[in-house]
This record gives structure tokens, C-alpha cells and sequence, in this order.
């Protein structure tokens, strides 16, 4: 089982709802959970934050998902950190593209919690 309460979770999206629901999910479930509206405000969090996994909307204004995980990837100690992908425009071409782009997992939106804690608790241990 999970030790949910160890998880460190960086979680990015522009939608305000659905940041807001994730966290609560996650933090009620015993995680630290930092959150970031944009690219920017993620990487910022990332000079302070060594995350145990990073959620991020494909989605987003100015840096994409895409561009994101690029940026993340290439900073120091962060290579292995998994890495899940969400977005509300999911097809098997989309998720077929996080995978050869390098993200660890998928999830479609609207995020269910027990969908969410499943496949954490698969990357995470």
C-alpha cells in the first residue's frame, strides 16, 4: 500500500477548478501538494520543490504541457521524476504522443479521484 502522506506533488493547470479539485483530493488523502497556474509558476516551484511526481494539463496558455515537460526534464535532478499528463482532449493519437514525448502516464479530464489515486499509487509505490 501507499504511504500517500510521503508523496510530494507539484500540480499544474490554468483551470482554477481543476486545480482546486485535485488538490483537495490529494491533500485530504494525507499529500503535500504545491500548485501552479501556468508553465512559469511551475518551474519556479521546481528551484525550491524536488516533487515526488508532477501532474500537468496538456493545455495551458503561453507553455504548454509539452513545452513543460521539456523544461522540467532538463533540470537537474528531476529526470526521474514521473511525470503524468491530464487533459480534457484525450484520444489514443494524444496519449500515444505524451508516451513518445516522455510523459509516465495519462489522465483524461474530468480527473476522477479513484482513477487519480490508482494511477499515482502505480507510478509511486
Amino acid at each position: 500500500m501507499a504511504d500517500i502522506t510521503r508523496w510530494i506533488v507539484i500540480l499544474v493547470d490554468d483551470e482554477p477548478d481543476t486545480l482546486n479539485l485535485i488538490h483537495e483530493i490529494l491533500v485530504y488523502q494525507g499529500a503535500q501538494v504545491y500548485k501552479a497556474s501556468n508553465g512559469e509558476e511551475c518551474l519556479s516551484l521546481l528551484d525550491r520543490v524536488t516533487p515526488t511526481v508532477i501532474l500537468m494539463d496538456l493545455a495551458m496558455p503561453e507553455m504548454d504541457g509539452w513545452q513543460l515537460l521539456a523544461q522540467a526534464r532538463a533540470l537537474p535532478g528531476l529526470s526521474d521524476v514521473p511525470v503524468v499528463a491530464m487533459t480534457a482532449y484525450y484520444s489514443d493519437r494524444v496519449g500515444d504522443e505524451a508516451d513518445r514525448a516522455g510523459f509516465d502516464a495519462f489522465l483524461p479530464k474530468p480527473i476522477k479521484a479513484n482513477e487519480l489515486l490508482l494511477r499515482l499509487t502505480e507510478l509511486l509505490g
